[in-house]
């Protein structure tokens, strides 16, 4: 069961039908990067018609992968609470074109790789940049934000911990059993490091995420905390829930433009 976590935990999406269906589309382009660890690292860039634009880089959940992601926001209406920044996002191992396999050290390490490229793409040298995370996603989301400046942070379904992940689907990790949690996640130990603004945004109807362990990483942060509850939605309905992304968007207008 240990050495099983990684992938039954992370799903490894490619999705080529969404990279195809995006190719060649206005404002897309694909990027790619080999990092100072050596790794090289593959996603999707979605550029604003303002060169000046704020950039967002998202961390998705593990079912998501750059193409899929983004191609479901182009056929929906998901791109109206993101208008006017920058949009980028870089695939954890072992998705998209990446190799490997993702796990939470990895995903922490990438996540400085990718911030740190994003800084050399021409005309985001001195953009103001918002770490966004989703589910899983939000663990790198937090940790970039601890180590690198960000103008704000977005947790949308966040937990405190890896253990309160598998104990809220299997509630036996708790003593020695805590030593069986292989991807550990701990946003708590990062987030009194967080010094930029954070809005969070958690659902009591979350199944996948307790609402609880959310609440809980929201008092990790030294700072301004905005939480947003949802009451009934559940965990995939938290990303599109159109009131939580207006709380989303105001929060982006304020730690982007004042």
């Amino acid at each position: 069961m240990y050495l099983a976590q990684d992938r039954m935990i992370f799903y490894r999406v490619k999705d080529p039908g969404s990279r195809a269906f995006l190719r060649g589309m206005p404002g897309y382009s694909e990027v790619g990067f080999t990092a100072a660890n050596g790794k090289t690292y593959h996603g999707m860039l979605r550029r604003s018609q303002n060169e000046d634009a704020p950039l967002i880089i998202y961390f998705g959940g593990n079912g998501e992968c750059s193409y899929k992601s983004m191609r479901q926001r182009e056929e929906g209406d998901g791109w109206r609470y993101f208008q006017g920044y920058h949009f980028l996002q870089v695939d954890y191992e072992g998705y998209g074109l990446n190799e490997g396999q993702a796990d939470y050290l990895n995903m922490y390490e990438e996540s400085l790789a990718v911030y740190d490229y994003a800084r050399t793409l021409p005309g985001m040298g001195n953009s103001r940049i918002v770490s966004v995370g989703f589910s899983i996603g939000t663990g790198p989301a937090t940790y970039l934000a601890a180590h690198r400046p960000v103008a704000g942070l977005v947790a949308i379904a966040p937990y405190a911990n890896g253990t309160d992940l598998y104990n809220n689907a299997l509630p036996v990790f708790r003593g020695l059993m805590e030593l069986l949690v292989r991807q550990k996640l701990p946003s708590e130990e990062y987030a009194p490091k967080v010094t930029c603004p954070v809005q969070i945004v958690a659902s009591k109807g979350d199944k996948v995420v307790p609402y609880a362990s959310s609440e809980r990483l929201a008092g990790c942060f030294p700072g301004e905390v905005g939480f947003f509850t949802l009451n009934h939605a559940t965990h995939n309905e938290v990303l599109v829930d159109p009131e939580a992304l207006d709380e989303v968007q105001l929060f982006l207008e304020r730690v982007t433009r004042n």
